[in-house]
């Protein structure tokens, strides 16, 4: 509602929900804003027509300690709506609430989260923080996911398949899944200036896992993402995915495959970086990557100072290759480690090579491979 003066406004009509009037909009059209109460937050998000903006009130802390309904926190999302945080979180009080996630998307849902920080959600399925069902739309900006649980897929957030997200300037960190420990899609996923840090997942991927649909990541960093499962860092299963001007950094595996990146899909990394990641699982494979039959492509990208370092046969610092497409374009595997030979790259299938070196690892580069790579030497 936009009003042409600042006196004589008629006044706005209040919904009462749960006994507590909606909340009116600001002057001049800016938004709805919301006092730092969760109550007037609930019924806020409950009565805003579609296309609102509501404003929450600045750095303010709005403690949820029930579900709102079912394994929601807060009235499921099924229309276009726009949350400008101003620097406040949203919490589930961990101590006295029970499992509950915060935000849900519905298949008709569309909700968009600017300046905000989505804390302590614990969904007993999916999306501990965020869950985005089929059709349904999310996008965050400035927004962080922190120390979120998913008993199941996507600490921080789940994308559902059909459904899509674009994330900027956002964080997510310490949250913990199943699979997927800050992000779990089978939907379509746009990142752009997106760090993922210090998540952890049991089964699989620390940071991202995808099943399925289609993913680019620009100017993104998974770093310190901790797996006891395949990936590290990342997983790719289905679909394809995208990293480009990236880094992928010191994620751990502490089982078989894949300290920084396991991929059985489509994964293209151009101008990324993927750097100082552990596979320690005993004969592991893959420090740096694990290609599990995909096609893997990297363009003017670096596979460096990366280690398998378990016991047994644990193979391949750079990349461990089994029945994949490789591409190497420009780009260096070099200063990789592993506890037996070869260091560098094991393959079963020769790469495509283009202007591309494998060098300085640890104990061979390739020897010790049943393919040798065109051009690796020792």
């Amino acid at each position: 509602m936009r009003y042409t003066t600042l006196s004589g406004v008629a006044a706005l009509a209040t919904v009462l929900v749960n006994g507590v009037s909606a909340v009116p909009a600001v002057a001049g059209g800016s938004g709805i804003p919301v006092p730092c109460d969760t109550t007037a937050l609930i019924n806020a998000i409950a009565t805003a027509p579609a296309g609102s903006t509501l404003v929450l009130a600045r750095n303010c802390t709005y403690h949820l300690t029930t579900a709102y309904l079912g394994d929601d926190g807060l009235p499921p999302i099924d229309k276009q709506l726009t949350i400008e945080g101003q620097g406040s979180t949203i919490v589930r009080d961990g101590l006295t609430a029970g499992a509950f996630r915060i935000f849900h998307v519905t298949s008709t849902g569309d909700l968009r989260l600017d300046d905000l920080t989505i804390r302590g959600g614990n969904a007993p399925t999916e999306g501990g923080g965020i869950l985005v069902d089929t059709s349904g739309k999310l996008k965050l900006d400035k927004t962080t996911l922190d120390n979120n649980h998913a008993d199941n897929e996507g600490g921080g957030v789940d994308v559902e398949s059909g459904a899509t997200a674009y994330f900027t300037r956002s964080q997510f960190t310490f949250n913990n899944a199943g699979v997927g420990g800050g992000l779990e899609s089978d939907g379509t996923v746009t990142a752009d200036g997106v760090e993922f840090d210090r998540n952890f997942a049991v089964e699989g991927s620390g940071a991202i896992a995808q099943d399925s649909g289609d993913s680019v990541y620009r100017n993104t960093t998974v770093k310190n993402n901790t797996s006891s499962g395949d990936g590290g860092g990342v997983n790719v299963d289905g679909g394809t995915a995208q990293f480009i001007n990236s880094k992928i950094l010191d994620n751990t595996n502490t089982d078989i495959h894949g300290g920084g990146i396991r991929n059985g899909a489509s994964l293209t990394l151009i101008k990324t970086e993927v750097s100082g990641n552990v596979v320690g699982g005993g004969n592991g494979q893959g420090g740096g990557i694990y290609e599990d039959g995909g096609t893997l492509v990297l363009r003017d990208s670096s596979v460096d100072r990366n280690s398998a370092n378990g016991s047994g046969t644990s193979q391949a610092g750079g990349i461990y290759n089994t029945g994949g497409a490789v591409t190497l374009d420009r780009s260096q595997v070099n200063n990789n480690a592993s506890t037996t030979a070869p260091g560098g790259v094991w393959t079963d299938t020769q790469f495509t090579v283009n202007r591309s070196e494998i060098r300085n690892n640890i104990p061979t580069n390739c020897d010790g491979s049943p393919t040798i790579v065109t051009g690796c030497v020792g």
